[in-house]
């Protein structure tokens, strides 16, 4: 759920000023205990205007490559080092980091206008094929196709039944 940068500052300072404590400050404002603590962490980190609407960010991949070796070397949670970098979400990092372990240095090295530029081009290092080889390819994918269509359902039709049989 969303919440009002004025419902976040509100909490925070509400907190920070001892009235309550995070508990009973989260389920006054209704919001979670744990985004609270990250809310409280971006305050003293960055001020007051960090809770302030900001517009949508892109990251270089150095920097979350920084955040993703920070996060590896550090004890802090992934909520507190999003608040140190002010990155809004700390599923954000989690992805970064989870990317990072998938395919290591690179994860972050090809941008979104790389990936565009692969697929809107065909490679160039495929031979030329004939007329007939192409009808051929075409045979097989068409086949292909329906292969993996009548799995499709296949699949689909199992998972009902299983369902029915619960249910029954």
């Amino acid at each position: 759920m969303k919440h009002s940068s004025a419902v976040k500052l509100a909490a925070v300072r509400h907190y920070l000023a001892g009235k309550a404590g995070m508990d009973a400050t989260a389920a006054e404002f209704r919001i979670s205990h744990t985004y609270l603590c990250y809310l409280i962490n971006l305050y003293r980190l960055h001020g007051r205007e960090v809770l302030l609407p900001a517009p949508k960010r892109s990251y270089a991949p150095e920097f979350k490559l920084h955040v993703v070796l920070s996060v590896q070397q550090g004890t802090d949670s992934l909520p507190r080092v999003a608040a140190r970098y002010n990155i809004p979400s700390h599923t954000t990092v989690k992805n970064w980091v989870r990317l990072y372990q998938e395919k290591g240095t690179n994860a972050f090295r090809q941008t979104t206008r790389d990936r565009e530029k692969m697929m809107t081009h065909p490679p160039e290092n495929d031979p030329p094929m004939t007329h007939e080889a192409l009808l051929e390819e075409l045979r097989y994918l068409r086949a292909e196709n329906a292969y993996l269509k009548a799995m499709q359902e296949h699949l689909l039709e199992k998972k009902r039944r299983e369902r029915e049989k619960k249910r029954g």
